[in-house]
């Protein structure tokens, strides 16, 4: 008597187990092939950024005496307080004046 619905064709059966279940071969290597996928492209992301990390401008410590003159003569701030808001915004002008004009609590 011949089946009348035909066999799903499988991969290699590497091994069966005692519960029923089996490891087919081809699902096992395509496994292992996304996990390595996944490895590679998680290392990639890490070495991006590690160089943009490295590519970052880091502030310089000297503040530009144009922008100190800027606040002094704009916002009547002396030379020390601008250049120290000039520090704590890392040299960002509009920020620094932004903080300089803000209401204190």
């Amino acid at each position: 008597m011949t089946s009348t619905q035909p066999r799903v064709p499988q991969g290699e059966i590497v091994m069966d187990f005692a519960d029923g279940g089996q490891y087919i071969k081809n699902k096992l290597e395509n496994s292992v092939v996304e996990l390595e996928r996944r490895r590679i492209t998680l290392d990639e992301a890490a070495k991006a950024a590690r160089a943009l990390e490295a590519l970052e401008v880091k502030a310089p410590d000297a503040v530009k005496a144009e922008d100190v003159a800027l606040l002094v003569k704009e916002l009547g701030v002396s030379k020390e307080d601008a250049e120290a808001a000039l520090r704590a915004e890392k040299g960002d002008v509009v920020k620094t004046l932004v903080r300089l004009t803000a209401p204190r609590a």
